[in-house]
């Protein structure tokens, strides 16, 4: 585009109010260009920059409490189970924190600590279980693990009817499949209460 405005890299550099060594840089593709002199560029030419978003890889399980719920729940794994944890679910770095794999169905387990919106969270989860389930021929259940908090139980309260009806598996259940090997079933919620000092998760 620089060169269809008859401009020279010293000119175009003037035009977009940057460096000559910056806009080479620009132009050489380099990954350390700041924005704002990438818009100011872009902007110089005519063209308007453009960005696109997407839902990206969350913080790793070492990064947080979720490895201390992770590991609860790896512990009371049956054998049958092979157990994964932040396993691809997704075509841009999304990864689902645990997978349970099992001979009849795949358990796909999300861990929160915090929510935050209920509905915006629940979309995020059901799209990398759709990931899943288009790569395997097994039933994949979507399984989110939250922090017992009064907080969490808050987020929750005005979705209960729906929780209730699209994840009936509830925290018994969901133990109870993990501890014994037997198939879930059903998309399901467990919640766990964390200790404080011992980092001991206990299902409720």
């Amino acid at each position: 585009m620089r060169l269809e405005c008859g401009l020279t890299r010293h000119a175009a550099a003037a035009r977009a109010g940057v460096a000559r060594s910056t806009w080479d840089r620009i132009e050489r593709g380099s990954p350390v260009v700041s924005v704002a002199n990438l818009v100011a560029a872009s902007d110089a030419v005519g063209l308007d920059l453009v960005c696109s978003l997407y839902p990206g890889r969350p913080p790793g399980l070492r990064d947080s409490g979720q490895l201390a719920i992770a590991q609860f729940l790896e512990e009371r794994a049956h054998p049958t189970w092979s157990v994964s944890l932040e396993e691809p679910a997704g075509d841009h770095g999304e990864a689902i924190d645990m997978v349970f794999g099992g001979p009849t169905e795949i358990i796909a387990v999300e861990i929160e600590r915090l929510l935050v919106d209920w509905q915006a969270q629940s979309r995020r989860w059901l799209a990398k279980r759709a990931w899943l389930a288009q790569r395997h021929a097994r039933p994949v259940r979507l399984v989110v693990v939250v922090a017992d908090s009064p907080r969490n139980r808050d987020v929750v309260r005005p979705f209960t009817a729906l929780i209730d009806r699209t994840m009936p598996a509830g925290t018994r259940s969901v133990m109870q499949s993990i501890s014994t090997g037997a198939p879930l079933a059903h998309d399901g919620r467990c919640w766990i209460r964390e200790r404080r000092h011992t980092g001991l998760a206990r299902g409720r």
